[in-house]
């Protein structure tokens, strides 16, 4: 039995808890095949002896002389540091296989970085993980999939929560990976909310669409990021997961 049946067939207690943490097991165990091999974003900084790093001999010949001690320049990999809003379109037409991908896209990104906030919407803003917050890759997958497909479109909204969440961040680096088949049906136009981003890419979901497909492109522009297309909900996981790579690499 999948986890959108027993929600709505099984009363709360022990079995309808077995299948979700089924199904979360499932979801987690998906999206660490599709992680077997890639690295975790990460980028490279200079310092100088006598700090820990590998020996820089280009930089370090390029300090004037004569040289000191202070003058040996190393490189130290660290973690990337980036606040990421995943923004997650959960309206009606999200069946229980569309839901468990999406959270699989989710998983992905909490696998690899370290902080992501998550905001899902269908006619209203749901933030399930606000900025700052820390969150177990179990516990978002487990938010993710609580939400019940329903309402309608509001892509705007969405949006809106989710720049109100980067807002709050005192990184950097902050943006906004919006995942949508682009067709709003409430709320106002989601390009004018994609400009509020500092950096927003863009997922385009599902089969093509006119309105969509322009809106995708208009929000990805707007937001001075890149778009990704998603032709079926399957590709979906592994579009993130290139996504994240070339977003995010050193």
């Amino acid at each position: 039995m999948s986890w959108q049946r027993a929600r709505k067939e099984l009363p709360p207690g022990l079995y309808r808890q077995q299948v979700l943490d089924r199904a979360i097991d499932g979801i987690l165990a998906h999206a660490r095949r599709l992680l077997r091999h890639a690295a975790r974003p990460h980028r490279s900084v200079e310092v100088a002896w006598p700090e820990d790093g590998e020996l820089d001999l280009e930089s370090t010949l390029e300090q004037p002389r004569p040289w000191g001690p202070a003058d040996v320049r190393l490189t130290r990999i660290v973690p990337r540091e980036v606040d990421v809003v995943a923004v997650l379109d959960m309206s009606l037409s999200m069946t229980g296989e569309k839901i468990a991908l999406v959270a699989v896209a989710a998983a992905i990104l909490r696998l690899r970085l370290d902080n992501v906030a998550v905001v899902a919407f269908d006619t209203h803003p749901h933030v399930l993980v606000r900025v700052g917050e820390e969150v177990s890759p179990r516990d978002l997958v487990r938010r993710v999939l609580s939400v019940p497909a329903q309402g309608y479109t509001n892509i705007e909204g969405g949006l809106g929560a989710a720049s109100e969440q980067l807002r709050r961040s005192s990184r950097r680096e902050r943006v906004g990976l919006l995942l949508t088949d682009g067709v709003a049906n409430v709320g106002r136009d989601p390009v004018v909310a994609a400009g509020r981003f500092p950096r927003l890419h863009v997922v385009h979901l599902g089969d093509h669409h006119p309105q969509g497909a322009r809106a995708c492109r208009g929000m990805a522009q707007a937001g001075r990021g890149r778009i990704y297309r998603a032709r079926t909900y399957a590709d979906l996981p592994d579009v993130v997961r290139r996504a994240v790579r070339e977003l995010f690499r050193g």
